[in-house]
Formats: C-alpha cells, structure tokens, sequence
C-alpha cells in the first residue's frame, strides 16, 4: 500500500511583489488535506497583505491544484503633462492660396497674419498629479507627476490671470518665433517685391526700401517708406511719410502725407499734405497744402485743397495746365439741400406725431384706452422725442455748414516766387485763369466773390 501524501500551500509572489498565486494540493493515500489556517499562515510568511482575493482562496481549496490569482497589486498612475493647444498655426513663410479658379496672386504671399487685442492665441491644459499605486504586502509605490506645460510668452501676448490662456495683449502682426507666438505692433519689412508681397496690416508698417511696381500696402495705422512708392498703391488709415518720392501711384491716408516729390500720382488725404514737389498729379487733401522746400513746384495736374496754399512755383515757362481748386462749397451745398429736405420731413412726421400724442392722451381722460392703444400712446411719445432729437442735430449740422461755407471766402493760394499762364485757380464757385507770368502773390477772393491775383 502506497504511503499516505498530505496536502499542500504554494503562495507565488512575483519579484516587483504585483502579483501572488496560491495552489493548493489535495492530499493522497489518506495524507492530511491543507487547512485554511496553514494557508493564511502561508500567505502571511510571503509577506502579501494587500488586496488579497477572499474568494479565490475558496476556489484553491476546490482546484485540484491548479493555481489562481490570490492578490494583484495596484500600479501608480503617472500624471499627464502639461500642454498647449494652439488655434493659430505655427508657421511663418508665405501661406498663397487659389482662388475659386484655381489661380494664384503671388503677390499675395499671406505672410502677415493679423489679430486684434485680447484674442485667445492658445489654450493652456495643467498637468495632472497622478496617484500612488500600492504592491501586495501594502507598500505605496510612487507616481511620476505630470510636469508644467512650456510657456514662453513673446512680446506682445500675456498670460491670463488663471494661467489657463495665451492671448494678445496688443493688435498687430501674430508670428511664430521658433518656439513661441509674438505680436509686433509695427511691421518692419524692406522692399516690397515679390519676398513680401502685399501687405494688409492693422497697425503701422515701416518699409526700409522701396515699394516696387504692382504691390499694394495696406495699414491700419501709419505707413512710413524710406524709398521710393513706384507703380503701387498705398492706404493708410493715419499718416504717410514718404521720404522719397510717389511716381505713377495711388497714396491715400487717413491723417496727413508728407512726401519729397510727386510725379504723375493720385494723392489725396483727409489732413495736410507736405511736399517739395509736384508734377502732373491728382492731389486732394482736407487740410493745407504746404509745397515748400527745394523746388517748392506745382506744374501740371489739378490740386484740390479745402483750406489753403502755399508754394514758390505754380505752372512753368512751358505753360503747362494746372488747376488749383480750394474750397468745397458744391459738396457743402449739395450737403446742405439734403440736410434741409430731411429737416422738413422730420417736422411733418413730429407735426403728426404730436396730434396722435394729443388725440390719444384725450381719449385716456375720458376713459382707459384700450391696451392697444396704450401701447400706441407709448410708442408715439418714443417716436416724438426722436424725431425732436433729429431735429436738433439737423439744425445744428446746417448752422456749422453754414459757417464753414461763409469761412471758405478767406481761402488763398500764396506763392512766393512766380505763377505761370496756363494755371487756373478756381475758389468756390469763382475761377480765374492766369494770363500772364506774375511774381510772388496772393490769389484769393475779393468782396465781390471774384478771383484776384494781389
């Protein structure tokens, strides 16, 4: 007869004490079967202590010797980094697209990206701490944390108060500078070719070189050009400097222009314009016109100014036509019949508002109105108090009209050196045409509204 085996209890712990199995064997030829206490007392010399499976123990006792899971450790969750979720793309260069046909402006490179003061650039995500995982025999296992997302802020952009976003602190130009976002508020480029393309920026722009034939400048702000504008066109919503020329070119601003020399261009501005020369232009400005310094010339072209002139040369030798126009009394007039027809439409309707008004407030002595008709009263007292609004600002744009119509009489061009036959002067309605070569002067309007050269 075969000598009696008794049961046993194997508890296997991996060597990073995750993971423990437990087998227990039933006992043989009439041997000792293993009780619960000796395999908790098993479990207990292996040192696992956590997270032990209750009923797998059970199961051991049933298996046949096949071994189960016993315990099973929790790992550490390492934390998430930090990060930034960009809304703009980080790329400089030029971005040309097509158009509907599939062509392409290569002189729009697409190279300046403009934004607007406090527009979110970048979303800033925290990094997350994780959590402690715990082995077998109960013992804490360490987390790496997640470490801070990389911010580096460029001039021109912020971070917020709850270090949650990157946004603009300022309106300009938003560039990709190797590893981070800036905002230049003055675009800075040299000459404006087919390297740069046209430009359309909100803020000012300088150009160091020359703006070449076919280009275009847009700005929000002032455009300074250290060279010479060719062929191009500019626009600014202030001031333009050009400290060379304009030469077959179409400059408009804002504010003031102040240029060295215009040839055969279309210059107009809402403020004053300086210049030393013109030659065969269309120049229209809203403040004075000053051609002072060097040639100090106007030949050739018309030159609209709605305050005054003054100049060393008008025409030449040549006799070369120029047209010199100051004032603005047609607009102003036309201005002033369309102020006055409203005016009489805005008092007819306030005549028929106020007999509604008082028609209704009647009835409601008498009466309660109906809600309707309350509802009519209120919208009408609105509409009066409107229309008397109108009214007053109407007046009052017709008085200053008026006023700046009967100060254009003071108006005049003055030249220091000469004046040539083939200019014509024309101030408001009045027009005097140069007969003969006349040195330094004053061209104005006398008490009877004529032109007088004096």
């Amino acid at each position: 007869m075969a000598d009696p085996i008794n049961g046993t209890v194997l508890v296997e712990v991996d060597d990073k004490y995750m993971n423990a199995r437990l087998t227990i064997t039933p006992p043989r030829n009439g041997g000792r079967a293993v009780t619960e206490e000796q395999v908790r007392q098993e479990i207990a010399l292996k040192g696992v202590r956590y997270n032990i499976d209750e009923n797998a123990i059970k199961e051991a006792f049933g298996n046949g010797g096949i071994s189960v899971q016993l315990a099973k450790g929790t790992p550490p969750v390492d934390g998430r980094n930090g990060y930034l979720v960009y809304h703009f793309e980080r790329k400089n260069g030029a971005q040309m697209k097509a158009d509907e046909f599939g062509n392409v402006d290569y002189r729009d490179l697409g190279m300046i990206q403009n934004i607007e003061k406090d527009v979110v650039i970048a979303d800033i995500f925290p990094e997350t701490p994780g959590s402690r995982g715990k082995d077998i025999r109960g013992i804490e296992i360490p987390q790496y944390p997640g470490k801070p997302a990389k911010i580096t802020l460029g001039n021109g952009v912020m971070l917020t108060e709850d270090g949650r976003q990157i946004r603009s602190s300022i309106e300009g130009n938003l560039r990709w500078d190797k590893d981070h976002f800036v905002v230049d508020k003055e675009l800075v480029v040299g000459d404006i070719d087919l390297s740069i393309g046209n430009i359309d920026f909100i803020g000012d722009v300088t150009i160091k070189g020359n703006v070449n034939e076919g280009f275009k400048v847009r700005s929000g702000g002032n455009v300074t050009v250290f060279g010479n504008v060719t062929g191009a066109n500019i626009e600014a919503a202030g001031n333009v400097f050009g400290k060379l020329g304009f030469v077959n070119s179409t400059v408009t601003a804002g504010g003031d222009i102040s240029v060295n020399f215009g040839e055969n261009s279309d210059i107009s501005c809402e403020g004053t314009i300086k210049a030393q020369s013109f030659v065969s232009c269309n120049v229209r400005c809203g403040g004075d016109l000053n051609v002072v310094g060097g040639k100090s010339v106007i030949v050739g072209g018309k030159y609209t100014c709605l305050s005054n002139i003054e100049v060393n040369y008008i025409g030449s030798d040549a006799y070369i036509r120029t047209m010199i126009v100051l004032g603005n009394v047609a607009v102003l007039a036309e201005e002033l019949n369309e102020l006055k027809k409203k005016l009489k439409s805005y008092e007819n309707q306030l005549s028929q508002l106020e007999m509604v008004c008082a028609t209704l407030q009647q009835q409601k002595k008498a009466a309660p109105l109906t809600p309707e008709r309350e509802d009519m009263l209120r919208r009408s007292i609105k509409a009066k108090f409107g229309h008397m609004g109108l009214i007053k600002e109407t007046h009052d744009r017709i008085a200053e009209i008026e006023h700046e119509i009967e100060n254009t009489n003071d108006l005049c061009v003055k030249v220091k050196r000469a004046v040539f036959p083939g200019v014509t002067v024309r101030i408001n309605n009045s027009q005097l045409v140069v007969a003969q070569k006349t040195g330094a002067c004053t061209i104005r309007m006398n008490e009877d509204k004529d032109v007088v050269i004096r």
